[in-house]
């Protein structure tokens, strides 16, 4: 995403700096996921540039001071508490993401066998539709919360499928015949770990959300 420009935040609402500051993040969130998926497919340039875009981004900051300096001047629905913790928790995916990427280009893995690629490949479709439902959610807070109580629903149900997935992998790489202390292994786990970390501060974001939603809305 390019520079953005400083006249035009400073007209855009709360609602529309929150929306904006979650698709900024999303858009880096599935840069990573599609990077991860160039380094399953052994395409190591596009894996190194989405990675590296992750890490290069920052047009976030820019978006993040403007909500800072506007919060303490504006009326809001929900609390100026809520608001910054929402905003804060928004953040923690990017450090996640960013942690990632880091990590992953410590070292150029080459993976065991297809199938172990497809269950791969199976959890990180699952990130990709648990990090874009979020984004929904994030983007009806203003607007809708009983649809993005719902949707968080929906992100709850697929973290709980890849948790099934990430044992799943687990089983399949300690089951290999390799050491448990090789670049390669402990690569591997980790990634799996670290794909699950990032699934699990996205669950807790949504139930945060949810939090919101029964605070803030009173249901039919």
């Amino acid at each position: 995403m390019s520079e953005l420009d400083e006249k035009r935040l400073s007209k855009l609402s709360i609602d529309e700096l929150t929306r904006l500051f979650m698709d900024n993040i999303n858009e880096q969130n599935l840069e990573l996921i599609e990077g991860i998926e160039s380094l399953v497919e052994e395409d190591f340039t596009k894996f190194k540039k989405k990675l590296n875009y992750v890490i290069d981004t920052n047009t976030e900051v820019q978006i993040k001071k403007t909500f800072e300096n506007r919060i303490f001047k504006s009326k809001l629905m929900f609390s100026k508490k809520d608001r910054l913790k929402i905003f804060s928790k928004i953040n923690d995916v990017k450090n996640i993401g960013e942690f990632m990427a880091n990590k992953l280009l410590l070292y150029k893995v080459l993976f065991p066998d297809k199938e172990f690629k497809l269950d791969v490949l199976s959890i990180l479709k699952s990130l990709r539709f648990i990090s874009v439902n979020l984004a929904k959610a994030v983007k009806l807070i203003g607007s809708d919360l009983k649809d993005a109580y719902s949707i968080c629903e929906e992100v709850k149900d697929e973290r709980r499928k890849m948790r099934r997935e990430e044992f799943r992998l687990l089983n399949r790489l300690y089951n290999y015949d390799m050491d448990y202390l090789s670049r390669t292994f402990l690569y591997l786990k980790e990634m799996i770990e670290d794909i699950m970390m990032l699934a699990d501060h996205i669950k807790s974001f949504s139930e945060y959300i949810q939090f919101l939603a029964t605070k803030y809305l009173i249901f039919d």
